[in-house]
Protein backbone atom coordinates (compact mmCIF):
# COMPACT_ATOMS: atom_id res chain seq x y z
CA UNK A 1 0.00 0.00 0.00
CA UNK A 2 1.46 3.45 -1.07
CA UNK A 3 1.68 6.40 1.84
CA UNK A 4 -0.93 8.20 0.24
CA UNK A 5 -3.07 5.29 0.27
CA UNK A 6 -2.30 4.63 4.12
CA UNK A 7 -2.64 8.06 5.16
CA UNK A 8 -6.14 8.25 3.17
CA UNK A 9 -6.78 4.68 4.71
CA UNK A 10 -6.02 6.39 8.31
CA UNK A 11 -8.44 9.15 7.58
CA UNK A 12 -11.30 7.23 6.93
CA UNK A 13 -10.93 5.09 10.55
CA UNK A 14 -10.53 8.34 12.33
CA UNK A 15 -13.70 9.49 10.36
CA UNK A 16 -15.60 6.34 11.36
CA UNK A 17 -14.23 6.44 14.81
CA UNK A 18 -15.21 9.68 15.14
CA UNK A 19 -18.42 8.98 13.88
CA UNK A 20 -19.03 6.71 16.40
CA UNK A 21 -18.15 9.24 19.36
CA UNK A 22 -20.88 11.57 18.33
CA UNK A 23 -23.54 8.78 17.76
CA UNK A 24 -22.35 7.61 21.34
CA UNK A 25 -23.15 10.82 22.73
CA UNK A 26 -26.59 11.70 21.36
CA UNK A 27 -27.61 8.68 21.85
CA UNK A 28 -26.58 9.28 25.77
CA UNK A 29 -28.18 13.10 25.57
CA UNK A 30 -31.70 11.06 23.67
CA UNK A 31 -31.64 8.56 26.65
CA UNK A 32 -31.19 10.88 29.53
CA UNK A 33 -33.73 13.24 28.19
CA UNK A 34 -35.78 10.69 27.62
CA UNK A 35 -35.55 9.38 31.20
CA UNK A 36 -35.49 12.82 32.56
CA UNK A 37 -38.98 13.63 31.21
CA UNK A 38 -40.37 10.38 32.90
CA UNK A 39 -39.12 11.66 36.07
CA UNK A 40 -40.73 14.91 35.63
CA UNK A 41 -44.08 13.14 35.79
CA UNK A 42 -43.23 11.92 39.04
CA UNK A 43 -42.54 15.41 40.92
CA UNK A 44 -44.46 15.91 43.74
CA UNK A 45 -42.63 19.36 44.57
CA UNK A 46 -40.89 21.68 42.11
CA UNK A 47 -37.42 20.01 40.94
CA UNK A 48 -38.35 16.95 43.40
CA UNK A 49 -39.20 14.01 42.03
CA UNK A 50 -39.78 10.20 43.60
CA UNK A 51 -36.65 9.11 42.24
CA UNK A 52 -34.58 10.48 39.63
CA UNK A 53 -33.35 8.56 37.06
CA UNK A 54 -30.97 10.61 35.04
CA UNK A 55 -28.81 10.24 38.01
CA UNK A 56 -28.14 6.74 37.47
CA UNK A 57 -27.36 6.98 33.77
CA UNK A 58 -24.80 10.08 34.42
CA UNK A 59 -23.35 8.04 37.40
CA UNK A 60 -23.39 4.82 34.79
CA UNK A 61 -21.73 7.00 31.93
CA UNK A 62 -19.19 8.48 34.17
CA UNK A 63 -18.45 5.30 35.28
CA UNK A 64 -17.91 3.70 31.76
CA UNK A 65 -16.74 6.42 29.68
CA UNK A 66 -14.97 8.81 31.88
CA UNK A 67 -14.65 12.79 31.19
CA UNK A 68 -15.70 11.24 27.61
CA UNK A 69 -19.41 12.19 28.87
CA UNK A 70 -19.08 15.14 30.43
CA UNK A 71 -20.05 17.33 26.69
CA UNK A 72 -23.37 15.54 26.43
CA UNK A 73 -24.10 15.87 29.95
CA UNK A 74 -23.49 19.01 30.00
CA UNK A 75 -26.10 19.39 27.24
CA UNK A 76 -28.79 17.55 29.59
CA UNK A 77 -28.80 19.88 32.14
CA UNK A 78 -29.08 23.00 29.52
CA UNK A 79 -32.08 21.70 27.21
CA UNK A 80 -33.73 20.22 30.77
CA UNK A 81 -33.49 24.06 32.08
CA UNK A 82 -34.99 25.44 29.46
CA UNK A 83 -37.57 22.46 29.39
CA UNK A 84 -38.23 23.14 33.12
CA UNK A 85 -38.67 26.80 32.39
CA UNK A 86 -41.61 25.70 29.38
CA UNK A 87 -43.02 23.24 31.94
CA UNK A 88 -43.35 25.76 34.81
CA UNK A 89 -44.37 28.88 31.98
CA UNK A 90 -41.85 30.99 33.73
CA UNK A 91 -40.56 33.08 30.97
CA UNK A 92 -37.23 33.81 31.92
CA UNK A 93 -34.29 35.23 29.94
CA UNK A 94 -32.52 32.89 27.39
CA UNK A 95 -29.48 34.30 29.36
CA UNK A 96 -30.69 33.18 32.81
CA UNK A 97 -31.84 29.98 31.69
CA UNK A 98 -28.71 29.03 29.96
CA UNK A 99 -26.44 30.74 33.19
CA UNK A 100 -28.53 28.41 35.42
CA UNK A 101 -28.28 25.17 33.24
CA UNK A 102 -24.75 25.76 32.86
CA UNK A 103 -24.53 25.88 36.83
CA UNK A 104 -26.61 22.68 37.02
CA UNK A 105 -24.75 20.91 34.68
CA UNK A 106 -21.03 21.61 36.43
CA UNK A 107 -23.03 20.67 39.80
CA UNK A 108 -24.39 17.49 38.46
CA UNK A 109 -21.13 16.47 36.27
CA UNK A 110 -18.79 17.44 39.47
CA UNK A 111 -20.30 15.36 42.27
CA UNK A 112 -21.22 12.01 40.22
CA UNK A 113 -17.75 12.35 37.99
CA UNK A 114 -16.03 12.75 41.57
CA UNK A 115 -17.91 9.65 43.06
CA UNK A 116 -17.21 7.73 39.90
CA UNK A 117 -13.46 8.03 39.71
CA UNK A 118 -13.51 7.37 43.27
CA UNK A 119 -15.07 4.28 43.42
CA UNK A 120 -12.78 2.84 40.87
CA UNK A 121 -10.25 4.48 42.74
CA UNK A 122 -11.04 2.54 45.74
CA UNK A 123 -12.45 -0.84 43.82
CA UNK A 124 -8.72 -0.69 41.73
CA UNK A 125 -6.46 -0.32 44.95
CA UNK A 126 -7.84 -3.28 46.65
CA UNK A 127 -5.58 -6.34 46.22
CA UNK A 128 -9.11 -9.01 45.91
CA UNK A 129 -11.91 -7.75 44.35
CA UNK A 130 -15.27 -9.25 44.65
CA UNK A 131 -18.83 -8.79 44.67
CA UNK A 132 -19.11 -8.27 48.31
CA UNK A 133 -16.27 -6.22 48.26
CA UNK A 134 -17.98 -3.88 45.66
CA UNK A 135 -22.03 -3.53 46.18
CA UNK A 136 -20.86 -1.38 49.81
CA UNK A 137 -18.53 0.76 48.46
CA UNK A 138 -21.05 1.60 45.24
CA UNK A 139 -23.52 1.81 48.39
CA UNK A 140 -21.46 4.69 50.42
CA UNK A 141 -19.97 6.38 47.21
CA UNK A 142 -23.40 6.34 45.45
CA UNK A 143 -25.38 8.12 48.27
CA UNK A 144 -22.31 10.58 49.17
CA UNK A 145 -22.56 11.60 45.39
CA UNK A 146 -26.63 11.83 45.16
CA UNK A 147 -25.68 14.29 48.24
CA UNK A 148 -23.28 16.56 46.58
CA UNK A 149 -25.42 16.62 43.31
CA UNK A 150 -27.93 17.85 45.39
CA UNK A 151 -26.23 20.62 47.59
CA UNK A 152 -24.58 21.89 44.93
CA UNK A 153 -27.64 21.41 42.49
CA UNK A 154 -30.13 23.42 44.89
CA UNK A 155 -27.26 26.11 45.30
CA UNK A 156 -26.59 26.19 41.55
CA UNK A 157 -30.28 27.12 41.27
CA UNK A 158 -30.69 29.49 43.87
CA UNK A 159 -27.17 31.18 42.68
CA UNK A 160 -29.69 31.25 39.09
CA UNK A 161 -32.20 32.79 40.82
CA UNK A 162 -34.92 29.65 40.09
CA UNK A 163 -35.10 28.70 43.73
CA UNK A 164 -35.13 31.12 46.86
CA UNK A 165 -33.61 30.41 49.59
CA UNK A 166 -36.65 29.68 52.33
CA UNK A 167 -37.28 26.58 49.67
CA UNK A 168 -34.02 24.65 50.22
CA UNK A 169 -34.54 24.04 54.30
CA UNK A 170 -37.54 22.00 52.52
CA UNK A 171 -36.18 20.74 49.08
CA UNK A 172 -32.56 18.86 49.66
CA UNK A 173 -34.00 16.00 51.13
CA UNK A 174 -36.26 14.88 48.94
CA UNK A 175 -34.44 15.95 46.36
CA UNK A 176 -31.56 13.73 47.43
CA UNK A 177 -33.86 11.13 48.44
CA UNK A 178 -35.07 11.18 44.49
CA UNK A 179 -31.39 11.58 43.24
CA UNK A 180 -30.11 8.61 45.28
CA UNK A 181 -32.84 6.12 44.32
CA UNK A 182 -32.39 6.45 41.23
CA UNK A 183 -28.11 6.12 41.81
CA UNK A 184 -28.60 2.98 43.31
CA UNK A 185 -31.50 1.66 41.38
CA UNK A 186 -30.45 2.00 37.43
CA UNK A 187 -26.82 2.31 38.00
CA UNK A 188 -25.98 -0.95 38.01
CA UNK A 189 -28.80 -1.86 34.88
CA UNK A 190 -27.38 1.28 32.86
CA UNK A 191 -23.63 -0.46 33.51
CA UNK A 192 -25.39 -3.67 32.28
CA UNK A 193 -26.40 -1.59 28.89
CA UNK A 194 -23.01 0.05 28.62
CA UNK A 195 -21.09 -3.27 29.39
CA UNK A 196 -22.43 -4.63 26.37
CA UNK A 197 -20.61 -2.29 24.69
CA UNK A 198 -17.07 -1.94 26.80
CA UNK A 199 -17.25 -5.49 27.95
CA UNK A 200 -14.23 -4.38 30.68
CA UNK A 201 -16.47 -3.21 33.37
CA UNK A 202 -16.45 -7.36 34.76
CA UNK A 203 -12.72 -6.43 35.32
CA UNK A 204 -13.37 -3.52 38.02
CA UNK A 205 -16.67 -4.06 38.93
CA UNK A 206 -15.73 -7.58 41.17
CA UNK A 207 -15.73 -10.24 38.21
CA UNK A 208 -19.44 -9.67 38.35
CA UNK A 209 -20.86 -10.12 34.87
CA UNK A 210 -24.22 -9.02 32.88
CA UNK A 211 -24.29 -11.78 30.73
CA UNK A 212 -27.38 -12.65 29.46
CA UNK A 213 -28.92 -15.45 30.78
CA UNK A 214 -29.28 -18.59 28.85
CA UNK A 215 -32.04 -20.69 30.90
CA UNK A 216 -35.86 -19.51 29.89
CA UNK A 217 -37.36 -16.70 30.55
CA UNK A 218 -40.90 -18.21 31.67
CA UNK A 219 -39.30 -18.77 35.55
CA UNK A 220 -38.29 -15.01 35.46
CA UNK A 221 -41.44 -13.66 34.03
CA UNK A 222 -43.27 -15.38 36.36
CA UNK A 223 -41.32 -14.03 40.00
CA UNK A 224 -41.52 -10.72 38.55
CA UNK A 225 -45.58 -10.72 37.87
CA UNK A 226 -45.65 -12.13 41.54
CA UNK A 227 -43.47 -8.88 42.95
CA UNK A 228 -45.33 -6.29 40.54
CA UNK A 229 -48.92 -7.96 41.37
CA UNK A 230 -48.10 -7.68 45.30
CA UNK A 231 -46.73 -4.19 44.97
CA UNK A 232 -49.91 -2.94 43.22
CA UNK A 233 -52.22 -4.60 45.83
CA UNK A 234 -49.99 -2.75 48.91
CA UNK A 235 -50.61 0.84 46.98
CA UNK A 236 -54.15 -0.01 45.85
CA UNK A 237 -54.65 -0.38 49.63
CA UNK A 238 -52.85 2.42 50.72
CA UNK A 239 -54.87 4.72 48.30
CA UNK A 240 -58.04 3.31 49.64
CA UNK A 241 -57.40 3.45 53.24
CA UNK A 242 -55.01 6.30 53.03
CA UNK A 243 -53.04 4.90 56.33
CA UNK A 244 -49.13 5.15 56.36
CA UNK A 245 -49.25 1.29 58.49
CA UNK A 246 -50.40 -0.13 54.70
CA UNK A 247 -47.71 2.23 53.15
CA UNK A 248 -45.05 0.53 55.49
CA UNK A 249 -46.03 -2.84 53.88
CA UNK A 250 -44.38 -1.68 50.84
CA UNK A 251 -41.10 -3.01 52.32
CA UNK A 252 -42.29 -6.49 53.20
CA UNK A 253 -41.72 -6.87 49.19
CA UNK A 254 -38.41 -7.17 49.42
CA UNK A 255 -38.71 -11.06 50.04
CA UNK A 256 -39.73 -11.82 46.12
CA UNK A 257 -37.09 -9.52 45.34
CA UNK A 258 -34.47 -11.29 47.00
CA UNK A 259 -35.70 -14.48 45.62
CA UNK A 260 -35.41 -13.13 42.26
CA UNK A 261 -32.16 -11.95 42.43
CA UNK A 262 -30.88 -15.40 44.61
CA UNK A 263 -32.43 -16.95 41.46
CA UNK A 264 -31.69 -15.32 38.13
CA UNK A 265 -29.07 -13.52 36.85
CA UNK A 266 -27.30 -10.35 38.12
CA UNK A 267 -29.12 -8.62 34.77
CA UNK A 268 -32.63 -9.82 35.20
CA UNK A 269 -32.05 -9.08 39.00
CA UNK A 270 -31.25 -5.29 38.36
CA UNK A 271 -33.74 -5.56 35.68
CA UNK A 272 -36.47 -6.64 38.14
CA UNK A 273 -35.33 -3.72 40.85
CA UNK A 274 -36.21 -1.06 38.04
CA UNK A 275 -39.39 -2.03 36.70
CA UNK A 276 -40.41 -2.57 40.64
CA UNK A 277 -39.08 1.29 41.61
CA UNK A 278 -40.59 2.19 38.36
CA UNK A 279 -43.70 1.16 39.07
CA UNK A 280 -43.61 2.27 42.66
CA UNK A 281 -43.33 5.90 41.18
CA UNK A 282 -45.91 5.64 38.36
CA UNK A 283 -48.77 4.39 41.07
CA UNK A 284 -47.44 7.09 43.73
CA UNK A 285 -48.02 9.40 40.54
CA UNK A 286 -51.12 8.29 39.73
CA UNK A 287 -52.74 7.41 42.62
CA UNK A 288 -51.89 10.97 44.55
CA UNK A 289 -49.64 9.17 47.19
CA UNK A 290 -47.57 12.42 47.76
CA UNK A 291 -47.57 12.06 51.75
CA UNK A 292 -46.41 8.66 51.53
CA UNK A 293 -44.08 9.74 48.91
CA UNK A 294 -40.49 9.65 51.60
CA UNK A 295 -41.76 6.02 52.88
CA UNK A 296 -41.78 4.70 48.81
CA UNK A 297 -38.42 6.55 48.35
CA UNK A 298 -36.65 5.03 51.33
CA UNK A 299 -38.54 1.80 50.68
CA UNK A 300 -36.69 1.77 46.60
CA UNK A 301 -33.33 2.60 48.33
CA UNK A 302 -33.75 -0.28 50.67
CA UNK A 303 -34.82 -2.68 48.51
CA UNK A 304 -32.49 -1.75 45.94
CA UNK A 305 -29.17 -1.88 48.49
CA UNK A 306 -30.40 -4.89 50.12
CA UNK A 307 -31.04 -6.61 46.25
CA UNK A 308 -27.48 -5.42 45.26
CA UNK A 309 -25.92 -7.15 48.52
CA UNK A 310 -27.35 -10.57 47.36
CA UNK A 311 -26.27 -10.69 43.79
CA UNK A 312 -23.18 -11.77 45.99
CA UNK A 313 -24.82 -15.11 46.55
CA UNK A 314 -25.40 -16.35 43.19
CA UNK A 315 -21.15 -15.46 42.71
CA UNK A 316 -20.84 -17.73 45.68
CA UNK A 317 -23.08 -20.65 44.98
CA UNK A 318 -20.55 -20.16 41.34
CA UNK A 319 -17.22 -20.17 43.56
CA UNK A 320 -18.51 -22.88 45.48
CA UNK A 321 -19.42 -25.13 42.45
CA UNK A 322 -16.10 -24.30 40.68
CA UNK A 323 -14.16 -25.44 44.72
CA UNK A 324 -16.43 -28.83 44.60
CA UNK A 325 -15.09 -29.59 41.24
CA UNK A 326 -11.11 -29.39 42.08
CA UNK A 327 -12.24 -30.78 45.50
CA UNK A 328 -14.07 -33.74 44.46
CA UNK A 329 -12.69 -34.20 40.72
CA UNK A 330 -10.08 -35.00 39.75
CA UNK A 331 -8.43 -32.13 37.40
CA UNK A 332 -6.70 -33.94 34.42
CA UNK A 333 -8.91 -36.46 33.90
CA UNK A 334 -12.23 -34.99 35.35
CA UNK A 335 -13.55 -38.54 37.35
CA UNK A 336 -13.91 -38.34 41.32
CA UNK A 337 -10.99 -37.98 43.54
CA UNK A 338 -9.65 -40.81 45.61
CA UNK A 339 -10.94 -39.40 49.17
CA UNK A 340 -14.42 -38.14 47.42
CA UNK A 341 -14.30 -42.13 45.97
CA UNK A 342 -14.07 -43.48 49.38
CA UNK A 343 -16.56 -41.42 50.90
CA UNK A 344 -19.63 -42.27 48.63
CA UNK A 345 -18.46 -45.69 48.31
CA UNK A 346 -19.11 -46.30 51.77
CA UNK A 347 -22.91 -44.59 51.47
CA UNK A 348 -23.65 -46.76 48.33
CA UNK A 349 -22.18 -50.36 50.49
CA UNK A 350 -23.93 -49.18 53.55
CA UNK A 351 -27.22 -48.80 51.00
CA UNK A 352 -26.67 -52.00 49.32
CA UNK A 353 -26.66 -53.73 52.67
CA UNK A 354 -29.66 -52.29 53.59
CA UNK A 355 -31.41 -53.87 50.19
CA UNK A 356 -29.64 -57.16 49.94
CA UNK A 357 -27.65 -56.06 46.90
CA UNK A 358 -24.59 -57.16 45.73
CA UNK A 359 -21.39 -54.44 44.93
CA UNK A 360 -18.00 -55.32 43.31
CA UNK A 361 -15.08 -53.45 43.29
CA UNK A 362 -12.67 -52.89 40.32
CA UNK A 363 -9.12 -51.39 40.68
CA UNK A 364 -7.02 -51.38 37.72
CA UNK A 365 -3.83 -49.11 35.86
CA UNK A 366 -2.41 -48.32 32.51
CA UNK A 367 -0.21 -51.47 31.52
CA UNK A 368 3.65 -49.78 30.86
CA UNK A 369 2.68 -46.22 31.92
CA UNK A 370 5.95 -45.31 32.99
CA UNK A 371 7.66 -46.93 29.71
CA UNK A 372 5.12 -44.41 28.05
CA UNK A 373 6.16 -41.19 29.78
CA UNK A 374 9.99 -41.53 29.61
CA UNK A 375 9.75 -42.98 26.11
CA UNK A 376 7.04 -40.43 24.97
CA UNK A 377 7.09 -37.54 27.22
CA UNK A 378 4.46 -36.47 30.18
CA UNK A 379 2.29 -34.88 27.10
CA UNK A 380 1.49 -38.59 25.47
CA UNK A 381 0.82 -40.64 28.91
CA UNK A 382 -1.49 -37.74 30.25
CA UNK A 383 -3.38 -37.96 26.91
CA UNK A 384 -3.54 -42.01 27.62
CA UNK A 385 -4.58 -41.38 31.01
CA UNK A 386 -7.52 -38.88 29.37
CA UNK A 387 -8.84 -41.23 26.54
CA UNK A 388 -8.46 -44.23 28.93
CA UNK A 389 -11.34 -42.77 31.25
CA UNK A 390 -12.99 -41.27 28.17
CA UNK A 391 -13.22 -44.93 27.03
CA UNK A 392 -14.33 -46.67 30.59
CA UNK A 393 -17.05 -43.68 31.45
CA UNK A 394 -18.59 -44.66 28.03
CA UNK A 395 -19.51 -48.26 29.02
CA UNK A 396 -20.44 -47.22 32.71
CA UNK A 397 -24.08 -47.07 34.07
CA UNK A 398 -25.36 -44.23 35.66
CA UNK A 399 -24.99 -45.53 39.54
CA UNK A 400 -21.28 -46.97 38.84
CA UNK A 401 -18.73 -44.47 40.40
CA UNK A 402 -15.53 -44.07 38.60
CA UNK A 403 -12.71 -42.50 40.61
CA UNK A 404 -8.73 -42.13 40.02
CA UNK A 405 -6.15 -43.42 43.25
CA UNK A 406 -3.20 -41.84 41.76
CA UNK A 407 -0.56 -41.90 38.73
CA UNK A 408 -1.88 -44.40 36.43
CA UNK A 409 -4.08 -46.56 38.91
CA UNK A 410 -7.93 -46.27 38.71
CA UNK A 411 -11.09 -47.54 40.59
CA UNK A 412 -14.57 -48.55 40.01
CA UNK A 413 -17.28 -49.23 42.38
CA UNK A 414 -20.39 -51.12 40.60
CA UNK A 415 -23.60 -51.87 42.66
CA UNK A 416 -25.81 -54.04 41.83
CA UNK A 417 -22.49 -56.05 39.81
CA UNK A 418 -21.73 -59.27 41.21
CA UNK A 419 -18.43 -60.75 40.82
CA UNK A 420 -19.55 -62.84 37.35
CA UNK A 421 -20.90 -59.24 36.10
CA UNK A 422 -17.81 -57.17 37.37
CA UNK A 423 -15.40 -59.65 35.60
CA UNK A 424 -17.68 -59.49 32.42
CA UNK A 425 -17.33 -55.04 32.38
CA UNK A 426 -13.67 -56.01 33.71
CA UNK A 427 -13.43 -57.69 30.09
CA UNK A 428 -15.62 -55.41 28.10
CA UNK A 429 -13.20 -52.59 29.31
CA UNK A 430 -10.28 -54.17 28.01
CA UNK A 431 -11.71 -54.28 24.68
CA UNK A 432 -12.48 -51.04 24.63
CA UNK A 433 -9.21 -49.78 25.40
CA UNK A 434 -7.39 -51.90 22.82
CA UNK A 435 -9.50 -49.78 20.25
CA UNK A 436 -7.75 -46.67 21.82
CA UNK A 437 -5.06 -44.90 19.82
CA UNK A 438 -3.28 -42.44 21.03
CA UNK A 439 -0.55 -41.00 18.78
CA UNK A 440 2.40 -41.58 18.61
CA UNK A 441 1.75 -45.05 19.94
CA UNK A 442 1.31 -47.95 17.65
CA UNK A 443 -1.21 -49.86 19.40
CA UNK A 444 -4.14 -49.29 21.58
CA UNK A 445 -4.04 -49.46 25.45
CA UNK A 446 -4.19 -52.02 27.80
CA UNK A 447 -5.23 -52.25 31.21
CA UNK A 448 -4.82 -54.57 34.61
CA UNK A 449 -8.02 -55.45 36.70
CA UNK A 450 -8.19 -56.49 40.32
CA UNK A 451 -11.80 -57.48 40.94
CA UNK A 452 -13.78 -58.30 44.14
CA UNK A 453 -17.25 -58.39 44.87
CA UNK A 454 -17.63 -57.38 48.71
CA UNK A 455 -19.18 -58.67 51.67
CA UNK A 456 -21.62 -57.85 53.99
CA UNK A 457 -18.80 -57.91 57.21
CA UNK A 458 -16.21 -55.92 55.59
CA UNK A 459 -15.76 -51.90 54.73
CA UNK A 460 -14.60 -51.08 51.50
CA UNK A 461 -11.23 -50.40 52.21
CA UNK A 462 -10.75 -54.14 52.76
CA UNK A 463 -12.80 -54.40 49.75
CA UNK A 464 -9.52 -52.26 48.24
CA UNK A 465 -7.01 -54.22 49.76
CA UNK A 466 -7.98 -57.46 48.17
CA UNK A 467 -9.31 -55.74 44.92
CA UNK A 468 -5.09 -54.58 44.82
CA UNK A 469 -3.90 -57.87 45.83
CA UNK A 470 -5.40 -58.98 42.72
CA UNK A 471 -4.13 -56.43 40.90
CA UNK A 472 -0.73 -56.98 41.75
CA UNK A 473 -1.01 -61.25 41.45
CA UNK A 474 -2.57 -60.58 38.02
CA UNK A 475 0.70 -58.32 36.92
CA UNK A 476 3.04 -61.10 37.88
CA UNK A 477 1.57 -63.36 35.83
CA UNK A 478 1.63 -62.01 32.75
CA UNK A 479 4.91 -60.37 33.16
CA UNK A 480 6.11 -63.80 33.98
CA UNK A 481 4.01 -65.12 30.70
CA UNK A 482 5.83 -62.58 28.54
CA UNK A 483 8.84 -62.72 27.00
CA UNK A 484 10.31 -59.14 28.21
CA UNK A 485 8.63 -55.68 29.50
CA UNK A 486 11.21 -54.10 27.75
CA UNK A 487 10.18 -55.92 23.97
CA UNK A 488 6.92 -55.41 25.07
CA UNK A 489 7.34 -51.72 25.48
CA UNK A 490 9.29 -51.35 22.74
CA UNK A 491 6.60 -53.23 20.55
CA UNK A 492 4.36 -50.36 21.97
CA UNK A 493 6.38 -47.40 20.67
Amino acid sequence: MSPWASWQACRWRQADLAAARRLRQLCLILVWLLVWRLSTLMEFAPHASLWFPPAGLSFAALLMLGRRAVPALMVCAIVATFWVDRLYASHLPWQELLYAGVLFGLAHCASYGLGAWLLKSLIRTRETVSVPVVVPLFLIVGCLSALCATLLGVAALCTAGLLEGVVLQELWLPWWVGDMAGVLVLTPLFLALLSWRYPGVETWFGGLTFATATTSRRGFLGKLLISLTLLSLVMLLDAHFRSPEIAFGVFFLIIPQMWIVYTETPLRGATSIALFSTLTALWVAALGLIEQSLTYQFAICVIAASGYFGFAVPALLAQNRQLSELAFRDGLTGVVTRGHFFERAVRIHAEARRRGSPVSLIVFDLDHFKAINDTHGHDVGDKALIRLCQAVRAALGAKDLFGRFGGDEFLLLLPGHDGKAARHLADRLQQRLGEVHVPPLRHGLSATFGVVTLTDDETVAQAFSRADHRLLEAKRQRSAAAPSNAKRTADRG
